[in-house]
């Protein structure tokens, strides 16, 4: 059991800067998801399907 700190430093991990590039690409997607879902120029008329029936009409 060694009793001293060891002497080679470990490569640190980032773990800080992923967890906020993490919750800024969350936040930043659902700003952009709200957006398009908002957006009336993505909402077009839809066109009317016109069903018509074959067979004999009587």
């Amino acid at each position: 059991m060694a009793l001293s700190k060891p002497s080679r430093r470990k490569a640190p991990l980032g773990v800080p800067i992923m967890l906020l590039a993490l919750v800024l690409s969350a936040v930043f997607g659902a700003a952009a998801g709200l957006v398009w879902q908002s957006s009336d120029w993505a909402e077009d008329e839809p066109e009317e399907e016109v069903l018509v029936r074959e067979g004999s009409a009587g």
